[in-house]
């Protein structure tokens, strides 16, 4: 069965565009067929995060209102699919729209969509779309206030598989007291978890320059959540901070 997953945040500046491109390629690396979709209208950033901004044609906008194939819009690498976003609103797009173009893409093993931050009309594209959701969250309070409301509002749309993803976690700054432990942050979530991705903090330089995603601390733990995501039965790890 077709994996499509919804990667959601509440609020933005939480990672999750790079978590997205991560997995897909994690996922890929399994020799699944991904296809990678960037939904956050006018500000999209998975092009730049996989360094291929320059080369971009068309949008998921133009497969969608016909104005192109599919295959002329994604950018391939490998068996990673990239489909990017409009860099403008278009009056013409409909929430359901892009539920249908991912209905006719058969062809992929997984179709991971990349939502805009918070609840509004990107989320709720997404939402339709999948089958699956993968909220990203930092452990501070305000974004878990965000992913409580995120994961309510992605159950009322109809979405029955709801997974929280912790990243950023530094177990150092939490004993601390500076953040919220993992524990609470559940609590607080009423979500279930599926991975903790460790604080990197060469990591954002990198990818917002078009670095490769190189193998790290973070791929190596988004690699066991696209373990998790197919159905193996990978122990939780909590590994250091870089």
């Amino acid at each position: 069965m077709q994996q499509r997953i919804a990667v959601v945040s509440g609020k933005g500046g939480v990672g999750k565009s790079t978590v997205s491109a991560c997995l897909a390629q994690q996922m890929a690396a399994r020799s699944h067929r991904v296809l990678l979709i960037d939904c956050d209208i006018g500000l999209r950033s998975l092009d730049l995060i996989l360094g291929v901004d320059e080369h971009v044609l068309f949008t998921w906008a133009d497969v969608a209102l016909g104005r192109c194939t599919l295959k002329q819009a994604v950018m391939a690498f490998g068996k990673l699919h990239l489909l990017c976003a409009p860099l403008q609103p278009e009056r013409a797009l409909r929430e359901d729209m892009l539920q249908t173009l991912v209905k006719s893409c058969a062809e992929y093993d997984a179709v991971l969509i990349d939502a805009p931050a918070g609840i509004g009309f990107g989320f709720r594209t997404a939402i339709l779309a999948c089958n699956r959701c993968l909220i990203v969250a930092t452990a501070d309070p305000i974004c878990v206030r965000s992913v409580a409301a995120a994961s309510k509002q992605a159950a009322r749309l109809g979405c029955a598989d709801i997974r929280l993803l912790i990243n950023r976690f530094d177990r150092r700054q939490a004993l601390r007291g500076e953040f919220l432990m993992i524990d609470d942050v559940i609590d607080l979530t009423e979500t279930q978890l599926i991975g903790i991705v460790p604080q990197d903090t060469r990591l954002f330089a990198r990818t917002a320059n078009g670095a490769p995603l190189k193998d790290s601390v973070v791929t190596r733990a988004i690699a066991r959540v696209a373990a998790r995501l197919d159905g193996e039965n990978v122990p939780l790890d909590i590994p250091p901070a870089e």
